[in-house]
């Protein structure tokens, strides 16, 4: 598909696929100084947005891509009502977007995050010029309180008792359990992961993941010797080969194909057979119940076990060895030593509370 330029404006098709950078670098290849912003639609404004990297040699995630599209178009949406173009929109309007998202009843960190990406474009048409006033700095912060929200707890007993089940029951679930509490791997890392990609280092006697994370940022996650023989049991049970220099395209966690999961399919598979569990075990029963309660009491807080609870077990499971914030930090690759200090956060809590440190019992 091509652009067609004059010396100031670029005649665009109506057919664009978003996520599709092309057109972007044709423009770029024109130049951005040749085109006429004002001749541009807010729609084409988000196009460029979208693929306008700010780091040099990143690309953003196809995931990322729609991400950012779908919270960027209801807000041009939004803008429509009030203005005919957001070139034109006052920082007043955009505090009452803020207040619309807030009176949609977003959980914070969701509207945390769709106003973070919002905030995002308005800086970027303000650094290019588009607008002239920077229209996020009237933006409000949205609070996140740390000691709610979220209760990622998961404990040893609840692992072994729901491993013990799904070894007899779903050896799905059995692997994809073990996998991800042993090795703290996200689930789209998992998703993404390549059987070929598992190595052995003799050094340390272990087997190694080679696993692209966040940013693309590449990293070696260990297989412990357990947890590798169960993956190669549910890759021969799906008839798959156990080559690993042979077999260079199948995934990791595979489908029976050999093809790679979806990394939504997973966790929305993960959760549910979670909750289809509430009848077996009472900790998931619980967990819901708690959930349900806070839910009607106004201060939601999530208990149920999803992904990102093996995450956080994961990282105790490393600190009640002996592993320092440094290693954990690494092997979750965390950018920041706050973020896993505030995985383990509820651990050391109650680890380091007052009434462990006189023996846990008031009077002898």
């Amino acid at each position: 598909m091509e652009l067609t330029f004059s010396t100031t404006s670029i005649t665009l098709p109506t057919d664009v696929d978003w996520y599709d950078a092309t057109l972007y670098q044709q423009i770029q290849q024109h130049g951005f100084r040749h085109v006429d912003w004002d001749r541009l639609s807010d729609e084409w404004l988000l196009y460029i947005y979208l693929h306008d990297e700010p780091t040099l040699g990143s690309k953003r995630k196809e995931s990322t891509l729609k991400e950012y599209f779908r919270d960027i178009r209801d807000f041009l949406l939004f803008v429509r009502d009030l203005a005919p173009s957001v070139r034109s929109l006052h920082h007043e309007e955009v505090s009452a977007y803020q207040g619309h998202l807030e009176a949609r009843g977003y959980k914070p960190t969701t509207l945390r995050r769709k106003t973070t990406v919002i905030h995002s474009f308005l800086r970027f048409l303000h650094r290019r010029g588009i607008i002239e006033e920077d229209l996020t700095a009237s933006m409000k912060r949205i609070a996140v309180k740390k000691e709610s929200l979220v209760n990622r707890d998961f404990y040893e007993e609840e692992v072994q008792a729901l491993l013990d089940y799904f070894k007899e029951h779903d050896y799905f679930m059995y692997t994809l359990l073990y996998t991800l509490v042993s090795t703290g791997l996200r689930i789209q890392e998992l998703a993404s992961a390549k059987w070929s990609g598992i190595y052995y280092q003799p050094d340390v006697d272990l087997h190694f993941i080679t696993v692209f994370g966040k940013r693309d940022k590449l990293r070696e996650v260990p297989l412990f010797e357990e947890v590798f023989q169960v993956i190669r049991e549910f890759r021969n049970r799906r008839g798959l080969s156990l080559d690993l220099s042979k077999d260079t395209e199948s995934a990791l966690f595979p489908k029976p194909n050999g093809a790679h999961y979806h990394f939504k399919y997973l966790s929305n598979e993960f959760s549910k057979n979670m909750y289809q569990l509430k009848d077996t075990f009472s900790f998931i029963a619980k967990r819901i119940q708690l959930e349900e309660a806070t839910r009607q009491e106004g201060k939601p807080i999530k208990y149920r076990i999803t992904p990102h609870t093996c995450r956080h077990y994961t990282a105790a499971y490393y600190l009640s060895k002996g592993a320092d914030l440094k290693a954990i930090q690494d092997l979750l690759d965390h950018d920041s030593s706050q973020t896993t200090d505030q995985y383990l956060r509820r651990t050391r809590k109650f680890s380091e509370h007052a009434a462990v440190k006189i023996g846990g019992q008031f009077m002898k």
